[in-house]
C-alpha cells in the first residue's frame, strides 16, 4: 500500500510497520508495540517551553495532565504552586491524544503537543484520559469533560485565558474534542454562563457512524484500515455498535441534530485514510449551520502522519498549516 507515496513517506510507513505485531490480538502486546513506535519518533522538547506535570480530579480518580507553556511564562514551581497567582493568561489548546480510545498516553504524543505549543506559541494542556476496554464509553469522554470543566471554572489555576480556549486532538482524540464542543454548546444554550470555546482543531478525526466512501476506497490504507477502525470502536463501546450507539453524538459527533453556534474549526483530514471523508462531511455540516470552518484533505498523507512531520516535506507542510490554524484560532 506504500506505492505512489513520497520516498520519505514510504520509509515512514515501513519503519512504523516494523513495530507492529501481526497475528496477535493480545492488547498488552499491541500497546507495547505502539509505545515503542511512538518512542522512536519522539524528539526532545523545544527550548522555548516549560513543561509541567499535574492532575485534575475526575469522576473515578485523578486525571494526569501535562502543560506545555511558552517560555514567557516559565516558572520554577509546579502548576499547583504557581497557578493561583499566575499573572498572565495564555491562549490555550486543550488536546486529546489519538490511539483509537485504546492506545496512547501523555508520552505517546509528547513530541507532537510540545511542537504545537512551541511553534504556535500557545499553551497546550494534554490529557491522559482513561482507555478502553478497561474503561469503556463514556469513561474517556467523562475524563475529557472533567478537564474542560476544571479549566473553564478555574482558568487562573491553569494560566489559561478563558476567552481563548481551543479544543482539539487527533483521530479518536479529535472525536472526543468534537463531542466536548457539542456538549459545551448545549450547556450554553440552556442558559448557563460557562465560557464559550474559541475554536476546534480536529486532525484526521473519527466523527461519523455513516459508511462514507473512504471506508471502502481506503479500507486498506497504510498504517490504518477500516477493520482497525471497527475493532477500536468495539473496544471503546465494549460491544458492537448498536443502532442507538450510531446515532449518539457523544460517540459519533457528526450524528448530532444541531451544529449551530459551535466554535470555529480547522479540520485536517488525510487522503489515504478510512477516515478521509469524515473531515469533509463534518465541514459541510458545520458550514450549513453557519459555523466558520477551514478544512483540508491532505493529499498523499495517511492516518498518523503527524509523526512524519520531521522526515517528510509533505507532512512538514501539513503540520505548518495546523500551526498556522492554531495561531488564527487563538487571535
Amino acid at each position: 500500500m506504500s506505492e505512489g507515496l513520497d520516498k520519505e513517506l514510504q520509509q515512514f510507513v515501513s519503519v512504523s510497520d516494523s513495530f507492529s505485531t501481526p497475528g496477535t490480538s493480545d492488547l498488552n502486546d499491541i500497546r507495547a508495540s505502539y509505545n515503542l513506535m511512538c518512542q522512536h519518533y519522539n524528539t526532545p522538547h523545544p527550548n522555548n517551553l516549560r513543561v509541567l506535570e499535574g492532575a485534575v480530579e475526575g469522576p473515578e480518580g485523578d486525571i494526569p495532565i501535562r502543560v506545555y507553556r511558552p517560555i514567557e511564562s516559565i516558572s520554577t514551581h509546579t502548576v499547583e504552586e504557581t497557578a493561583p497567582n499566575a499573572a498572565e493568561k495564555h491562549p490555550t489548546l486543550l488536546y486529546f491524544h489519538g490511539g483509537g480510545w485504546v492506545l496512547g498516553d501523555l508520552d505517546s504524543h509528547d513530541a507532537i503537543t510540545a511542537d504545537l505549543a512551541s511553534q504556535a506559541k500557545i499553551q497546550v494542556i494534554a490529557v491522559d484520559y482513561r482507555l478502553a476496554p478497561e474503561h469503556v464509553y463514556p469513561a474517556a469522554l467523562d475524563d475529557c469533560w472533567a478537564v474542560y470543566q476544571a479549566i473553564t471554572e478555574n482558568p487562573e489555576i491553569f494560566g489559561a485565558d478563558s476567552d481563548c480556549l481551543i479544543i482539539g486532538g487527533d483521530s479518536a482524540g479529535a472525536s472526543l474534542a468534537a463531542s466536548v464542543a457539542l456538549i459545551a454548546r448545549d450547556i450554553n444554550l440552556l442558559g448557563f454562563n460557562s465560557p464559550s470555546l474559541k475554536g476546534q482543531l480536529l486532525i484526521y478525526p473519527a466523527l461519523t457512524s455513516e459508511n462514507l466512501p473512504s471506508r471502502t476506497t481506503q479500507a486498506q490504507a497504510p498504517l490504518f484500515s477500516t477493520p482497525d477502525l471497527d475493532n477500536f470502536i468495539d473496544y471503546y463501546l465494549g460491544h458492537k455498535a448498536t443502532e442507538e450507539d450510531k446515532q449518539d453524538f457523544k460517540i459519533f459527533p457528526a450524528q448530532a441534530d444541531d451544529f449551530s453556534k459551535l466554535p470555529a474549526a480547522f479540520i485536517s483530514a488525510a487522503a489515504l485514510d478510512p477516515l478521509a471523508d469524515d473531515g469533509p462531511d463534518y465541514t459541510d455540516k458545520l458550514k450549513a449551520a453557519g459555523v466558520q470552518v477551514k478544512s483540508i484533505t491532505e493529499p498523499g498523507l495517511m492516518h498518523g502522519w503527524l509523526r512524519a512531520r520531521n522526515s517528510s516535506p509533505r507532512a512538514a507542510e501539513a503540520f505548518a498549516r495546523i500551526v498556522q490554524a492554531l495561531k488564527d484560532l487563538s487571535t
